[in-house]
């Protein structure tokens, strides 16, 4: 289905241990496997002791032009941050995004602030939905709910 602005909610699970072991998000105006925008999450970064890790725990994406390399290298910390407070990276989790003209606010647990506020990189205004993972991860409850 096409989905252009609006939220998108589910609860995730991934693993703390070891490190790059566990992604785990949602993609969004999705055209095919390489024109996506997407939001995902590094459970093992959510406690990481060390604030340069720990500041990766969430990350926006607009692939193919945007990955996340090229974003930490040319715009450090504009599209990736920390979750406060951290879940558990072992434990359940529920995210909240939502999509409004240009702007991505990922909210998690129940968090009144967003973990992240991003301006979209992409030109595409509308697409499909899809799960993203790399590694393990698990999704449940997804809802989607188109804006007005």
């Amino acid at each position: 289905f096409d989905f252009s602005d609006g939220s998108i909610e589910f609860d995730a699970r991934g693993e703390s241990a070891p490190p790059q072991s566990s992604f785990v998000g949602v993609a969004f105006r999705v055209l095919d496997a390489t024109s996506l925008d997407a939001i995902y999450f590094r459970p093992f970064n959510f406690r990481a002791t060390d604030p340069r890790r720990k500041a990766h725990a969430v990350q926006y994406v607009s692939e193919p032009k945007w990955p996340w390399q090229k974003l930490r290298k040319e715009k450090p910390g504009q599209f990736e941050n920390s979750i406060d407070p951290a879940p558990d990276g072992d434990r359940w989790f529920h995210a909240r995004i939502t999509i409004e003209g240009r702007r991505v606010k990922v909210f998690v647990n129940e968090g009144t602030e967003p973990s992240l506020d991003v301006g979209e990189l992409s030109e595409r205004t509308g697409g499909s939905v899809g799960l993203w993972c790399n590694g393990y991860g698990v999704i449940a409850n997804l809802k989607i709910t188109p804006g007005k």
